[in-house]
Order: C-alpha cells, then sequence, then structure tokens
C-alpha cells in the first residue's frame, strides 16, 4: 500500500464534462510521468447511488506517491503550480496543463500519509468466523 497520497476533488465546468474529463485522463498520466515522486493515478467519478449522501464533488483523483518522496512530490505539485503561470505570462506551453473546462470554484487538493498498514478484511480472507 502507498504511505502517501494526493487526493484531488473537483468538478467540471457546466455543460463540459467531455471536454473535462479527456484533458483529465491526459493530466493524470502527465502528472505522474513528469512531475517527481508520483507513482501511480486513479480517477474516479461519484457512485450513483439512490438516497446517497450530498457531496459537492463529482470526480475524484488519488495519486500514490512513492514511498520515500512526499516531500519531492509536494514540491513537484508547487513547481507545477509556478509553471503553469509562469508559461501563461510568457505564451508557452505548461509542463502540466490545467484546462479551463475545469471548475476552479470547486476544486480542492490534499496530501495524505499513511497512519497503519492497510487492513484486510477477514470475509476476504476466508476466516470470517
Amino acid at each position: 500500500m502507498a504511505r502517501h497520497l494526493m487526493v484531488v476533488l473537483s468538478n467540471a465546468r457546466p455543460d463540459r464534462e467531455d471536454e473535462f474529463n479527456r484533458w483529465y485522463d491526459a493530466h493524470l498520466v502527465d502528472t505522474i510521468d513528469k512531475l517527481d515522486g508520483f507513482a501511480t493515478g486513479q480517477r474516479f467519478e461519484r457512485a450513483a447511488l439512490p438516497d446517497a449522501p450530498e457531496m459537492p464533488y463529482r470526480y475524484l483523483a488519488v495519486y500514490e506517491v512513492e514511498e520515500d518522496r512526499l516531500e519531492d512530490a509536494y514540491a513537484g505539485f508547487l513547481h507545477g503550480r509556478r509553471d503553469r503561470a509562469e508559461a501563461a505570462a510568457t505564451g508557452r506551453e505548461p509542463l502540466v496543463s490545467v484546462s479551463d473546462s475545469l471548475d476552479p470554484s470547486t476544486f480542492l487538493v490534499g496530501f495524505f500519509s499513511a497512519t497503519g498498514e492497510a487492513q484486510v478484511s477477514r470475509r476476504l480472507l476466508g476466516s470470517d468466523r
């Protein structure tokens, strides 16, 4: 199990879901390939469950950070933000882009470190009694 995660909650701008999803699929790969410390990434969409609790975010992305590279991943994340600002100011393409199909008013990023080992259900291990 990963010892560190970067978690991103987000939404697309209204009527731009398809564009957002095409961009985010590529963005996720760019992030793990171009920024130090990131090992894997996976995207999720809020499950359509009847009577599910309200949730302000439709999309979740989880990035696993290499075991001993948390500071590198965080520095890469900050570098990506600075690089996008510099790229916009100079008219060049950034290292890792952000689409305007992303709704910036509903966007949340957090880094988390494991507090223990992952636990597997005894039911799945065949010892549920």
